[in-house]
């Protein structure tokens, strides 16, 4: 479709080992429309980073095996590209955030100097334009003193601070696409809401695709059109945001969405969803998510639902959806 800016089919990623097959995704579709922010929530262990790393063709093989059917890019197929077409791709076309900001910076060299590094390569910048172009670009994403920020290393600076410089260095180039993977990671409260601030106002802005990782439902609330809810590397549940968070039917996100805390006169008792994700390797028959789930019948524990899509589009991977009959009565109004 001409307006999907990322179209991913049948993702799959594996990890063999001696003690046999770590399934890390298992065959996951997701579009991404040009110019809107998509994410894909889940707890840690659900495969989100590793599709994320996936899509940026980051993962060496071996250890790791990944399958795709498609994986184009505004019309590019890059499921076949090699390490070093992905090398024009990577940074040009498609840019990642990580999610430790410290670790991502090299912390022997200047982020002026980093940041230098991608207007070189991609924009064909001498070292005197290049460094132009980083001190407005951090200019940009709002640090302060962008002249002198530039000459200092990445221990020198906040974690706020090195988390807008990695989307500086992001949106440099002005990529069409960018990953998020978790963005927000090791940061309070206060920050966290200036960098996905300058996140989404750098997306809106420049008009470029924005895929989000995240385990917290609560950052996307304001930012993506629509969420895909992962779980074990399945999708469970697609979604536009709105509708999510007023009618949520796989139990799975309607345990995520009760864990979020709530501004209100009411008491709010929070969800909690017993147990945990369960290993990779060690994955239970049936539906992955039927032991930690109080719907869960003997079906859900023999086989595994299918993606079912609804009325209106949306998505869930179960046999017992919740608010689904309330949701068909209002479609077919």
């Amino acid at each position: 479709m001409k307006d999907l800016m990322l179209k991913v089919r049948n993702l799959k990623v594996i990890f063999p080992n001696q003690m046999g097959v770590l399934k890390a995704v298992e065959g996951i579709d997701f579009d991404i429309p040009k110019g809107k922010c998509v994410a894909i929530v889940g707890e840690s262990g659900c495969g989100k980073s590793v599709t994320s790393l996936a899509v940026m063709k980051l993962l060496n093989s071996p250890p790791a095996m990944v399958r795709v059917d498609e994986l184009v890019l505004d019309g590019a197929d890059l499921k076949d590209y090699t390490d070093q077409m992905m090398q024009e791709v990577r940074g040009k076309q498609i840019s990642m955030i990580f999610q430790d900001a410290m670790t991502a910076l090299n912390p022997v060299m200047t982020i002026g100097k980093q940041i230098d590094e991608v207007f070189i390569r991609h924009g064909k910048m001498d070292k005197g334009e290049a460094r132009i172009a980083t001190i407005k670009a951090l200019e940009l994403v709002g640090v302060p003193e962008p002249k002198s920020r530039a000459n200092q290393f990445p221990h020198q600076l906040s974690g706020g601070m090195r988390q807008r410089v990695l989307i500086a260095m992001a949106f440099a180039c002005m990529p069409k696409l960018i990953i998020a993977d978790e963005p927000t990671t090791a940061l309070d409260v206060t920050i966290q809401a200036q960098v996905l601030d300058v996140l989404s106002d750098m997306q809106k802005k420049h008009e470029v695709s924005l895929l989000l990782i995240t385990h917290d439902l609560s950052v996307v609330a304001n930012m993506a059109d629509t969420i895909y809810v992962m779980y074990s590397g399945k999708i469970v549940e697609k979604a536009k945001v709105r509708e999510l968070f007023l009618h949520p039917h796989h139990p799975y996100t309607i345990g995520l969405l009760g864990s979020i805390p709530k501004l209100s006169d009411e008491v709010h008792k929070f969800v909690q969803i017993p147990d945990a994700v369960p290993h990779p390797m060690f994955k239970p028959t049936g539906c992955y998510f039927h032991p930690r789930c109080s719907h869960s019948t003997l079906k859900c524990s023999q086989v595994m639902p299918p993606l079912k899509t609804l009325l209106n589009g949306r998505e869930i991977r179960c046999f017992h959806p919740q608010n689904v009959v309330d949701f068909e009565e209002v479609a077919h109004e």
